[in-house]
């Protein structure tokens, strides 16, 4: 606004300076003064100096004084030729009536679908380029695919570099058509048959989003083509999972690239984002739209999977069973087992103890054996001494009826004696030669009491 008023000036004082003349003399010729001449009298060339030289400064202080927009980078071309840059918001000050030209500081690039009408179907409002219904990209497996990604491209920060890079496109979408749409479109398609589709699904999706913004930051990949055998098994039986084997169906063979590494960093080719020190910002992979065909494979597959699934939880829950049963009769084995043993060391240690008491009565028996041995030799010795005294008596003059009375009473005092001395009633005698068993003395002494026992009922 301030350029167009200090350009309307200019051209009213070089209006007014031209027509002057004609204007002054047709007033002054005038034999009245014409009402709407009369301003021609005060459009004296000092009023007309000053209104130019006030246009002239309106529009130097207009051409000379730019506000730069936040998130946005300026290219300044002065009369001169000079070449500068505005990278930072604000009121800045230029060489009057240069050349500047304005660019976005992020361009955002995007995959958007198309509805049945053709019309997007997300607002593409402040998106700098747009890639309808994605980019189509193939798998090493020759499965097609659609791929939506989101990268925003940040531009050259020092001066040097962003002036080349607008000297060299001039018009940002140069750069975004011929530049830009083409490098992310090649590289996620060169990304993509580094990998199969067998492989993104199962879990590698988010290396395949890191290697794509690798390679739109760093460069995209050298990569060498390596043979891979892709084996096929038969769908396997219960008794196949149970024996652990598995029949191969077919083997498929495919090229997959693979990055080259030098001194084990990937060896890379350098694309124009690179080159020309564009910063990629932000990549966000929105959808990976795999092939229909593909996609029905896939559920066959997972239903497939899940019976057997289901079937070998089943086998597994039978075996567990099985397992539990051997395990509780082991354990009823080892219970009973456990309980016999006690039994058996309770009947030892209590046959142990009898034989140890039999052994303390034949002891006994044997000391009373002994004792009684003693006392019938010591009543033998008595008697004998009591007879050699009758028989002293005899000698010396006794009665034959004296002799019997004493020979009688010697008889019965010595059945008295012997009737009442105790001895053991069973006893078993070894042959003193230690080799006897313990245990085997307990039986005889056992067997022994039986038959006493049988015979006496």
């Amino acid at each position: 606004m301030l350029t167009f008023f200090g350009y309307l000036l200019v051209i009213f004082a070089i209006v007014i300076t031209i027509v002057y003349p004609y204007l002054h003399k047709k007033w002054s010729e005038s034999e009245k003064k014409s009402s709407y001449l009369n301003f021609i009298s005060y459009l004296n060339f000092k009023v007309r100096a000053g209104v130019f030289l006030f246009g002239v400064l309106i529009l130097l202080i207009s051409e000379s004084v730019i506000f730069s927009k936040e998130g946005h980078q300026y290219y300044i071309l002065s009369p001169t030729g000079a070449r500068s840059t505005i990278m930072s918001p604000g009121l800045k000050f230029i060489v009057p009536f240069s050349k500047i030209q304005e660019w976005e500081k992020f361009i955002d690039i995007k995959c958007v679908a198309l509805d049945k009408q053709g019309n997007y179907k997300q607002d593409v409002t402040g998106i700098e380029g747009v890639i309808p219904n994605g980019i189509n990209v193939r798998f090493i497996d020759k499965v097609d695919a659609n791929v939506y990604a989101s990268v925003r491209f940040e531009m050259p920060s020092d001066d040097e570099s962003f002036i080349k890079l607008v000297e060299t496109y001039r018009h940002p979408s140069n750069l975004i058509n011929n530049t830009l749409l083409p490098t992310v479109s090649e590289q996620l398609k060169n990304v993509t048959f580094m990998y199969s589709a067998e492989d993104y699904v199962s879990g590698s999706a988010t290396d395949y989003r890191m290697t794509i913004e690798d390679a739109l930051k760093n460069g995209g990949f050298v990569v060498k083509k390596v043979e891979v055998h892709d084996t096929i098994y038969d769908e396997s039986g219960v008794e196949d999972v149970l024996n652990k084997k598995r029949h191969i169906k077919e083997i498929n063979k495919f090229i997959r690239n693979e990055k080259v590494y030098v001194n084990g960093v990937p060896k890379r080719i350098p694309h124009e984002i690179n080159v020309n020190k564009i910063v990629t910002a932000q990549v966000i992979i929105d959808d990976v739209d795999l092939n229909k065909a593909f996609e029905d494979k896939l559920k066959q597959q997972r239903d497939i999977s899940a019976e057997k699934i289901i079937e070998i939880q089943k086998v597994e829950t039978a075996r567990a069973a099985q397992q539990r049963i051997v395990a509780e009769g082991e354990r009823d084995k080892a219970a009973e087992r456990v309980k016999q043993e006690k039994m058996q060391v309770n009947t030892l240690i209590a046959i142990e103890t009898r034989v140890k008491e039999e052994e303390s009565n034949r002891q006994l028996a044997e000391i009373a054996v002994k004792t009684a041995e003693l006392e019938a030799k010591a009543l033998l010795i008595k008697e004998k001494a009591q007879a050699d005294a009758n028989r002293l008596k005899v000698n010396a003059g006794l009665t034959p009826q004296e002799k019997a009375q004493i020979e009688k009473e010697t008889r019965i005092g010595v059945a008295h004696e012997l009737s009442n001395m105790q001895v053991p009633a069973n006893m078993i005698i070894s042959g003193g030669n230690n080799s006897g068993n313990t245990t085997e003395s307990l039986l005889q002494i056992k067997l022994l009491n039986d038959l006493t026992t049988n015979k006496k009922q």
